[in-house]
């Protein structure tokens, strides 16, 4: 790296006024005036950890190119300070903190995520060849105010009540996508699951019940709770199927599946369903409990995003399609299309 080619305004001092304040409030915690009156210096450090110092970092970097999800960050590293730093008995200011800023923290992004979700919807009016592709939305305004990971974790648990309990209506495919559901065993073995929960829960309370356990309706709520989870986890199945979207071929598997592959990476498609080598990558999060019929292998590695992040890379990955022919004759006709594109550019 050049260091003239660095921007000392913009690049080093956001990061460098706030670690010297972090360094300072760290000094001050060890110094003589601290241990003479703890209780008092305690309540100014943690409240300048928490508060004032991610309140200058967003001040400095607002205007600049730096993420502003990185105040998060600094947030998250100001309370781990504070609770290393400030003796256990004197941290009484962070239980207060603890009530009141992470449930407003909390609030104002969900209503942030909620408001450019209807900015997103709106745009989505005014062009009908388009879909808004709900869990792909809330995942991308989340990371404007989230690190990524933090952000699929938000996105997920929205997405999964949304589908769950709000969506209910039916989502006609449009050109280019193709559904992985109708066939398939997935549904089935959801379904199954949630009728052993079911039933495991009614039985369970029951039981607890008779011998007058308080912990009954507890169980009962998290078995209700499960069902909810498994049934967005269902649905979304059915709503995020398989398509095509310009020169890109996106592979969903509801919410806990999803890779995103350039037409001109695939080397081969091949309709089977037989075994493969233990390299293959599968879609379905049941592996081989679950059939395929389509082979794809790829010239180039792609990256396979499974829930919360956790990923791995493949060259060739196997998955289920409801019309594993027209779905052949699509992506060879898509490749084509995105070769001759690419060589008239």
């Amino acid at each position: 790296m050049d260091i003239r080619n660095i921007d000392i305004k913009n690049q080093v001092i956001p990061f460098l006024i706030p670690l010297a304040l972090l360094s300072l409030l760290i000094f001050i915690s060890k110094s003589n005036q601290f241990t003479a009156n703890p209780s008092l210096i305690s309540v100014w450090i943690t409240i300048d950890l928490i508060l004032t110092v991610p309140l200058i970092y967003f001040l400095l970097i607002r205007k600049n190119a730096v993420p502003k999800n990185t105040v998060v960050i600094a947030l998250l590293i100001g309370l781990f300070i504070c609770y290393k730093i400030i003796p256990a008995e004197n941290q009484t200011v962070l239980p207060v903190l603890g009530t009141w800023l992470l449930p407003i923290l909390e609030i104002g992004i969900l209503v942030y995520i909620l408001v450019n979700l209807r900015k997103a919807r709106l745009n989505y009016r005014q062009n009908r060849d388009n879909h808004i592709d709900f869990y792909t939305t809330v995942k991308t305004i989340s990371q404007d105010l989230l690190p990524k990971f933090m952000a699929r974790i938000i996105a997920t648990e929205i997405t999964v009540v949304y589908y769950a309990i709000i969506n209910w209506k039916r989502r006609p495919l449009k050109n280019g996508e193709f559904s992985i559901h109708k066939k398939s065993a997935s549904i089935s073995i959801l379904l199954g699951i949630m009728l052993i929960i079911g039933v495991e829960a009614t039985v369970f309370h029951y039981i607890l019940e008779q011998e007058g356990n308080p912990k009954a309706w507890l169980i009962t709520f998290l078995s209700i709770y499960t069902l909810l989870q498994i049934l967005g986890l269902l649905k979304s199945i059915i709503k995020r199927p398989i398509s095509f979207e310009e020169d890109i071929l996106r592979l969903r598997y509801g919410i806990m599946k999803e890779t995103s592959i350039e037409l001109n990476n695939i080397k081969s498609i091949v309709l089977s369903s037989k075994n493969m080598q233990q390299k293959t990558s599968r879609l379905s999060i049941f592996g081989r409990y679950e059939t395929h019929n389509v082979i794809l292998t790829l010239k180039n590695t792609e990256t396979l995003y499974s829930l919360y992040g956790i990923k791995n890379n493949y060259t060739t990955i196997s998955f289920y399609v409801d019309e594993p022919q027209k779905f052949f004759n699509k992506t060879c006709e898509s490749i084509e299309k995105s070769q001759l594109k690419s060589s008239i550019n």
